[in-house]
């Protein structure tokens, strides 16, 4: 099988999907670096927008592995290469994306602790159920509000990790609501995925 072939089909582990997948898995550690630096910051009457800072390098990598994300999905939907492999590394890679995200946030005291105990928790336990329903061969799709809880948690780091001026805003109160926001979307979909286990079980094995 040549590089294109591999390249464009789903019976290859390293894909183009997969391949932009594990790119973005090799930000993680960028992302992490970047933040670990950003600790002094101006009062924000005396930052302008496109201030250098390492967090605000660590906000363009988030948007890179945004980009990526929505990008590897569609590759895979329009060339109809999507695979087992990607479909178990891409959600994966965004949960660690948010995990790393939030705890050096947390670290930098940009984020309240709670929220970040509620989003992971809910990640954790949802992960756990799709293990449970997989086992059983129950296949829960990902719905719209779960999409749009990961596009809201993406654009809350960024703005979290640029803290400064954005557009003539404080951005880390920007990003603290964007992430408010998704966790009420992240409880929504969790119940989702939930209810949508409980409905397929009760069809699988009907009392």
């Amino acid at each position: 099988m040549t590089w294109t072939e591999r390249l464009t089909s789903s019976r290859a582990i390293l894909n183009l999907p997969n391949l932009l997948t594990l790119f973005r898995l090799a930000l993680v550690p960028v992302m992490a670096v970047f933040l670990e630096y950003d600790a002094d910051q101006p009062p924000f009457e005396k930052d302008w927008m496109f201030r250098y800072s390492p967090g605000r390098m660590a906000a363009i990598v988030v948007a890179i592995a945004g980009i990526t994300d929505l990008l590897d999905g569609y590759i895979a939907r329009k060339w109809k290469i999507e695979s087992l492999f990607g479909k178990f590394l891409d959600p994966v890679v965004d949960k660690v994306f948010l995990l790393v995200g939030l705890v050096l946030l947390m670290k930098l005291g940009r984020v309240n602790p709670y929220l970040v105990i509620v989003l992971l928790s809910r990640e954790f336990l949802i992960t756990a159920l799709r293990a449970v329903a997989m086992g059983e061969g129950i296949v829960i799709a990902a719905g719209h509000s779960g999409k749009f809880k990961l596009i809201f948690q993406m654009v809350g780091l960024g703005f979290l990790m640029w803290y400064g001026n954005a557009f003539g805003f404080p951005a880390v109160k920007i990003g603290a609501a964007i992430l408010w926001g998704a966790l009420v979307l992240s409880l929504y979909s969790g119940f989702s995925y939930l209810r949508d286990f409980l409905a397929a079980k009760q069809v699988s094995n009907p009392s």
